[in-house]
């Protein structure tokens, strides 16, 4: 292995790792309070560099300390990406997208620091921010795969596969949404107790309690979706280890959100909260990525790759690769 791919390695990642962190970070900054920590004062906190300490200010100041350094691993990796595989559409979109859901990620917070933000585009910044790392995920994936550091299996994703995967994707991001809207909206104790919804199966659904009940539901239906979605890619032989990883996660998610009304809101709780849906959705959008079809070039029919000096998987011209054919005996 040479330098250039060892560094590139190691840039993926940490930009991946980076932008986990950010999304911790931000939920650790909704978690307790401190999102006023700098005032409405942005990129500057308290209209300083470095602002006077409190704890407040010192979770808001260290959260955009963290975004920034995470912004120029970001634009590095993309730079690397565009520059090394900008033929490739699967590289392109990635980098792409890794990019701009940083910087929408970063613009939505900057809005909830300058301006008065509604529940809703509060609870979207959280989306985003999960669009953020599963890119940034995805994207390390992609570099591991490049640089020769493992190999996807092939297989050819059934149309079922395909619909499920992206059916589950998109109500996942329901829940997930809905969820942000409970914490954001200040009323994840409408229910007091877990599984019973204040001493009731189905509680009286007026106003709040509603609005927590349904995302109970709706966890609950998460968790048999990406059940069944597993079952399938054990099936096929498809995304296996990611899918099962979704499911998992799932059901650890589920307790952890009976931990968040156990401990009444616990800053621990709640990161965990945040930080497992983080993993499951990464591992979910994984096994999307393999259910549309994006195969990498080193599993593609057709020519086999081959390594070059400079560590990376080329794949050798027809010339090169056409087999030789054995030398002519004159005749007698």
């Amino acid at each position: 292995m040479t330098k250039a791919t060892l560094a590139l390695r190691w840039l993926a990642g940490l930009t991946c790792a980076g932008m986990f962190g950010v999304l911790v970070m931000g939920a650790a900054v909704t978690n307790t309070g401190s999102a006023e920590g700098c005032g409405r004062s942005w990129p500057l906190c308290n209209g300083q560099f470095v602002p006077e300490f409190t704890v407040a200010t010192a979770i808001e100041y260290s959260h955009r300390a963290v975004t920034g350094v995470e912004g120029l691993l970001v634009v590095a990796l993309t730079a690397v990406m565009l520059l090394l595989w900008r033929r490739q559409p699967e590289a392109v979109v990635l980098a792409l997208l890794m990019l701009a859901t940083l910087l929408l990620q970063a613009g939505l917070g900057a809005g909830a620091v300058l301006w008065p933000q509604s529940t809703l585009m509060l609870a979207t910044h959280f989306g985003v921010s999960l669009l953020a790392f599963a890119a940034t995920f995805l994207s390390a994936v992609f570099v591991f795969e490049r640089t020769g550091a493992y190999e996807a299996v092939p297989r050819q994703p059934s149309l079922a596969v395909r619909r499920w995967s992206i059916a589950v994707v998109a109500y996942v991001l329901f829940v997930v949404y809905l969820g942000a809207y409970v914490r954001h909206a200040g009323v994840s104790l409408a229910c007091v107790d877990w599984p019973l919804c204040n001493g009731q199966v189905v509680p009286n659904l007026n106003g709040p309690t509603a609005v927590v009940f349904a995302h109970r539901l709706a966890a609950i239906g998460a968790v048999v979706l990406l059940a069944w979605l597993a079952r399938l890619a054990m099936r096929e032989r498809l995304a296996q280890s990611a899918a099962l990883a979704a499911a998992a996660l799932a059901v650890l998610q589920a307790f952890s959100g009976a931990l968040v009304v156990w401990t009444r809101l616990g800053l621990f709780s709640t990161l965990a909260h945040a930080a497992i849906m983080a993993l499951l959705f990464a591992c979910l959008a994984a096994v999307l990525r393999v259910a549309v079809g994006v195969t990498p070039p080193s599993r593609q029919p057709g020519r086999p790759l081959r390594v070059g000096p400079d560590g990376m998987r080329h794949r050798p011209s027809a010339a090169q690769s056409a087999p030789r054919s054995a030398p002519r005996i004159p005749a007698p």
